[in-house]
């Protein structure tokens, strides 16, 4: 079996997240191991991820605002029904909503442009969604990280 690449050097904890990247930012969130997981086979893919925070044990992939709300149905037609209970979370961001948490309180995972930049029409929030789903589920079952040779996955880079 082979084992996967060592992760990449992460920027320190003391790093944290800047206000203007958090705040009007739909989200997609993962518990932070599939998260992390998810993270470097996009990155291994060459797919861009956007910017992702550490906050609460979760790793929350910041997206572009109205691109939240169709995650659900994303995820189904991705193949990844309810039935499987995974552990994603979307949500879009409103000013008034308490589960926004304060930039303070979160770390830089993968910093970003100033602005998330994945939205409806990019396919790497499909290329996102199908990682993290599929890490969520591996990581349930107790299976290792899906480490797939260059050219054999559907979102690599062509």
């Amino acid at each position: 079996m082979t084992r996967p690449p060592p992760a990449p050097a992460r920027p320190s904890a003391a790093l944290r997240a800047a206000p203007g990247t958090w705040r009007g930012s739909d989200r997609v969130s993962a518990p932070l191991g599939p998260g992390l997981a998810a993270l470097e086979r996009l990155e291994r893919l060459g797919r861009n991820a956007g910017p992702v925070l550490r906050h609460r044990g979760r790793a929350v992939f910041l997206l572009a605002p109205g691109t939240a709300e169709p995650v659900p149905d994303l995820l189904a037609w991705l193949g990844w029904g309810p039935e499987l209970r995974l552990p994603v979370e979307s949500a879009a961001a409103h000013p008034g909503n308490p589960r926004v948490p304060e930039p303070r309180t979160s770390d830089w995972l993968r910093a970003g442009a100033p602005r998330p930049v994945l939205d409806l029409r990019s396919p790497d929030l499909l290329c996102l969604l199908d990682a993290l789903a599929d890490a969520c589920a591996r990581d349930r079952l107790g299976l290792p990280p899906a480490v797939t040779p260059e050219g054999q996955e559907a979102c690599a880079r062509s």
